[in-house]
């Protein structure tokens, strides 16, 4: 289904419109007169906005000098512009004036004479090269840059001219015919259902497969007899016409090149699409970009169809859900479908870490609920995560301390995972992938549970629980289904079957005394008036075991905790009798569970993780000094 789709959005948007040609970025044209005089080199388009033209498809030249027509790398143009160029670069550059020159004779052309007479001399006066090398050198350009030439009075490139693509349509045609007499390897096309000749390679020619190599990745290859089957070798394990495998690629490297079909990341490569060839909603797009604002004036609404920024992009998807905008239906086989690839590559080879295809207004569906399943109270403000401004006074500030916040971008999800030290690449994608998946495809679909077990970790290593990891893990107790843990409701509202949960009330508990203890070792600086802080927390030092084995830690920690009261109370009875007060609700309520339990699942050290979010809500919004961190540090983790 896969290649399938592919091929379908390759012949939707026209890129199987001419197959022996493709679309490349050219850098420069040389400027010839009309008798094929030097008139200079000169750049196309730049770094941001790249000239792009179509130029002859060819086959892979790695272990083979050949030609491409009219344009080329300077390398294969150009004598001695690399000294390093390889054998197979110098001799392709006779060969490029040789195909023009049998092209020539077959069309007694009156302009391509020019070029003819120009690349002779090229390589009979040492002096042009210099001049041409030189030039070349003066517009910024290296061997690996695409070149082609411009002839005053004719109009466009050579590359450009009609005669010239029609005479290389005809040779790729009879190259074909040739090929379809010898052959006698026949099969049904998997993609298109017809008689073919399969290709028995498919090339390198995917670019934007992360972690790939630059020059391109294979998505379908067979090397070794270990992967071949009832004796079919190479791509012939899965026969493709030169059609389909053509509509694949093109495909793949539109999407992965416009920006609304796809979301880079270090190891992956996510690409989107709809069935309808004009459809602007993406919801995938929405999952990386969680953090736009979505609220706008319903009657001072922009066009959507004339404004193209991405918060409205957003809005229209939203809107879309309850509007019938994207042909609602609980049909899978009518109405518009959704698709997601995610790609990623290994040297030569694609790999496909994940592939979704789904009714379009489900995907939106479930989009809403993923950012329903990811709102929870804020106990810090929330800063913009791509705002690099050091002072905190001029961040833009996004959300306060109490509100209900849920537009989390799934890179910052993320983030929350990795620790310091990290270096499994392999792991942060198979997380980024499993939570797409949980994204895309609802709340039934299972929910991993090493990703909530990462999660509770990252607070025993750092402290602290920031909101984005706060709200994952909300997101994945909510999710994960099991007799311990029945469909509960998020901590945003009072009283529910969440808060009275015995692990969420040890959680707060831990929290209680570490702000307990905290605020009777604080000592304030008499020359900067700054409270010093701990160099060991209770946090530090008990959070795994209490998580874990609640029993055999909190009531000890409890007793402990009263020397602490003490001291406070001699000092600030008031935040004495709230300190203590706290601790009454909180074991009360544990005993009222049937106490401390003895050892806790994973997913009780996630309700433990939310309690212990959760205290801190309460203090800052009852007693803020209670726990009194800064602003820098509050937003050390978001």
């Amino acid at each position: 289904m896969i290649f399938q789709a592919l091929h379908k959005f390759a012949k939707e948007h026209d890129l199987l419109s001419d197959v022996d040609f493709t679309s490349h970025k050219v850098s420069a044209y040389i400027a010839l007169n009309a008798e094929g005089s030097f008139l200079g080199v000169f750049a196309l388009g730049d770094k941001k906005s790249p000239r792009v033209l179509e130029v002859s498809k060819i086959p892979r030249r790695n272990s083979a000098a050949i030609p491409a027509l009219g344009a080329d790398t300077i390398e294969r143009i150009v004598p001695s512009f690399d000294p390093k160029a390889n054998a197979f670069a110098v001799k392709t550059q006779g060969l490029f004036n040789d195909q023009l020159k049998t092209m020539q004779t077959a069309l007694n052309h009156l302009t391509l004479p020019a070029v003819i007479k120009f690349l002779d001399k090229l390589h009979e006066q040492p002096e042009l090269q210099e001049e041409v090398i030189a030039a070349c050198t003066q517009a910024k350009l290296k061997s690996g840059d695409w070149i082609t030439f411009k002839v005053e009075g004719e109009e466009g490139f050579l590359i450009e001219w009609p005669e010239v693509k029609d005479w290389w349509r005809q040779q790729a045609a009879n190259r074909r015919d040739q090929i379809a007499q010898k052959s006698k390897e026949t099969s049904i096309c998997i993609v298109t259902g017809k008689p073919c000749i399969p290709l028995r390679t498919h090339g390198a020619d995917i670019k934007v497969a992360s972690g790939g190599r630059k020059g391109g990745v294979a998505l379908v290859s067979c090397d070794k007899s270990a992967f071949s089957s009832y004796g079919f070798d190479k791509a012939l394990v899965s026969p493709m016409s030169e059609e389909a495998v053509e509509g694949y690629v093109r495909a793949i490297n539109h999407l992965g090149s416009v920006d609304h079909h796809h979301y880079y990341t270090d190891d992956t490569n996510y690409l989107f699409w709809s069935s309808q060839k004009e459809s602007t909603v993406s919801p995938a797009k929405l999952i990386e970009t969680g953090t736009l604002n979505l609220d706008f004036d319903a009657d001072n609404a922009p066009d959507f169809e004339t404004d193209s920024s991405a918060a409205n992009v957003v809005r229209k998807l939203f809107t879309s859900i309850t509007a019938g905008n994207a042909n609602a239906t609980d049909n899978p086989e009518i109405g518009e479908r959704y698709y997601c690839l995610a790609l990623s590559g290994n040297s030569a080879r694609g790999i496909i870490r994940d592939w979704i295809d789904q009714p379009l207004p489900h995907a939106l569906q479930h989009v809403s609920e993923w950012f329903e399943d990811l709102s929870i109270l804020l106990d810090r403000p929330i800063y913009d995560p791509r705002d690099k401004t050091k002072d905190i006074k001029k961040k833009r500030r996004l959300a306060d301390p109490g509100e209900i916040y849920n537009r989390w971008p799934l890179w910052q999800l993320i983030k929350s995972l990795e620790g310091k030290g990290d270096s499994s690449e392999a792991e942060v994608a198979r997380q980024r992938t499993l939570l797409w998946q949980c994204a895309l495809l609802g709340r039934s679909h299972p929910v991993p549970t090493e990703v909530l077990i990462t999660a509770c970790r990252r607070i025993a290593t750092t402290g602290n629980c920031p909101p984005a990891r706060a709200a994952l893990i909300q997101f994945l107790v909510s999710r994960i289904r099991s007799k311990e843990n029945p469909p509960t409701m998020h901590m945003n509202t009072e009283n529910n079957e969440l808060q009275s949960s015995p692990a969420f009330l040890s959680g707060r508990l831990l929290r209680a005394l570490n702000s307990i203890q905290e605020f009777a070792s604080n000592k304030v600086d008499k020359n900067t008036g700054k409270k010093s802080s701990l160099n060991s927390t209770l946090v530090n030092k008990f959070y795994t075991a209490a998580s874990s084995t609640p029993s055999m830690v909190l009531g000890g920690l409890v007793a402990k905790s009263n020397p602490h009261l003490a001291k406070i109370k001699s000092s600030n009875p008031g935040m004495a009798f709230y300190f203590e007060e706290q601790l009454t609700e909180i074991i009360g309520g544990i005993v009222d569970a049937g106490g401390f339990k003895g050892t806790h699942s994973p997913i009780e050290q996630g309700q433990f993780a939310l309690g212990f979010y959760f205290q801190r809500v309460r203090i800052k919004k009852e007693k803020p000094e209670a726990d009194d961190i800064s602003e820098h540090d509050e937003n050390s983790e978001n």
